[in-house]
């Protein structure tokens, strides 16, 4: 594969959520973190030579999800200002319903994750200007909370990956035609971030 050069890189911005794609979690709770670093280890140091940015987005408070980082030595392959988590600001941001859902949901389960919290990040860096939806790739492994929820909202290339694939929080034994999926390697990654992929097809999605 041709080496990855600021020519001809293609997705300047690779989103990452936390359970089930960087650590274990309700899907995955064998998921292969030594093999999440090597990817990690990987992207960072093509973040280090200026040719893209990792982003994670945690849906969940600082407390949860910063607990969960340090446990599995993530956080070390981001920014801080790169790691993104549920504030109140947030909570408060949203309509009265939802927010109560939402501290509903917290109250019944700490561990509860937001599902919705990593579109709105997104759509916000593009609104801002610090990336674009065309440079923008999600790497996530739910096609209806991940899938779904990215072709309707941020509309951007998302990647799911194999080793947690999901439909709302439960694992499923196979793919759907038409989608992009990805494993926890390097070859794969670069594919990504070359933009070797071939368009989705996402009538499944949408119907």
């Amino acid at each position: 594969m041709a080496k990855t050069t600021a020519k001809n890189v293609k997705k300047t911005s690779v989103f990452f959520p936390l359970d089930d794609v960087l650590v274990p979690g309700p899907v995955n709770p064998k998921l292969p973190v030594q093999k999440v670093h090597s990817v990690l280890s990987f992207l960072s140091g093509l973040e280090k030579e200026g040719l893209l940015t990792i982003y994670l987005v945690a849906g969940q408070k600082k407390g949860v999800a910063g607990r969960k980082l340090s446990k599995h030595g993530i956080d070390k392959f981001f920014r801080k200002d790169h790691i993104f988590f549920v504030n109140d600001e947030y909570i408060n941001s949203k309509e009265e319903l939802d927010r109560e859902r939402h501290l509903a949901s917290l109250e019944k389960d700490p561990d509860f994750v937001d599902e919705f919290f990593k579109q709105r990040i997104i759509m916000d860096l593009i609104a801002s200007g610090k990336t674009t939806r065309e440079e923008t790739a999600l790497i996530c492994h739910d096609i209806w909370l991940d899938g779904f929820y990215t072709s309707r909202f941020s509309g951007v290339d998302f990647f799911l990956l194999e080793e947690s694939l999901a439909e709302r929080s439960r694992p499923i034994p196979g793919k759907i035609n038409g989608l992009s999926y990805v494993k926890l390697r390097e070859e794969d990654m670069r594919k990504v971030i070359l933009g070797k992929f071939p368009e989705q097809d996402l009538r499944y999605l949408q119907a």
